[in-house]
């Protein structure tokens, strides 16, 4: 009897394991995902019937105040013929405390084996661009931490003094997804105000709803072309 190959073991998966559903709901954020014990359950019982073991290791790892993020290596291991077969991937984690590592880890694993694989999920990240802005704009935080009391906090400290300002004023949901795609683009507090002073806006005085709409509406266009 001929003896599989680990290469032809991991195909045998591939051609097996199809869509997987999303099981769990985000309910701050409003969304559905695959959880990490769907992939795990799927992944255990077609690697452990092959004889296949998956192991995953940290090669580095890096903290920037509550976002933990993670560089990791991932090896299958054919028990039977000793074949082995490694990549990379990376993870970030959003936690207050001190789950941030264990969050990227489990988020690295998770979709290195959904990417090796090719399961389609229906998540698309570049088609996502609200979740982008939703992360840059520090939405991990409680929303009972927000002083404009709907769950979006700027990423610029400078920002937050302004959109604190300008509670109970029309413009405010603008301005913050101004600011969000700001920080999507990386932009510094400097380049946001030499942006938005470009445009005819002076963000330190007297926002109108109007200047706010042109504001998101301008660097948004700059989003989409790729100007940085």
């Amino acid at each position: 009897m001929e003896t599989k190959t680990l290469h032809s073991k991991l195909l045998e998966i591939m051609k097996e394991v199809g869509y997987l559903q999303k099981d769990g709901t985000n309910d701050f954020h409003h969304y559905n995902y695959v959880t990490e014990r769907k992939v795990s359950e799927v992944f255990r019982n077609a690697l452990a019937s092959r004889s296949i073991l998956f192991l995953t290791s940290v090669e580095d790892h890096s903290h920037d105040g509550q976002l933990s993020t993670v560089a990791t290596r991932h090896q299958f291991i054919d028990v039977e013929s000793g074949e082995t077969l490694e990549f990379c991937s990376a993870g970030e984690g959003y936690d207050k405390g001190d789950k941030g590592v264990y969050k990227a880890i489990t988020g690295a694993t998770k979709y290195a084996l959904v990417k090796f694989f090719l399961l389609p999920t229906g998540d698309d990240p570049e088609a996502d661009m609200h979740t982008d802005i939703d992360a840059a704009m520090g939405r991990i935080a409680e929303p009972q931490e927000d002083p404009t009391g709907d769950g979006d906090i700027p990423v610029y400290a400078e920002a937050r003094e302004i959109v604190v300002s300008m509670k109970g004023k029309q413009g405010v949901k603008e301005l913050k997804q101004f600011f969000g795609h700001c920080a999507v683009l990386q932009w510094d507090w400097p380049k946001v105000l030499e942006f938005a002073k470009s445009q005819g806006v002076d963000l330190l005085n007297g926002l109108s709803k109007a200047y706010c709409v042109k504001l998101r509406d301008m660097v948004k266009q700059q989003r989409e072309v790729g100007v940085t």
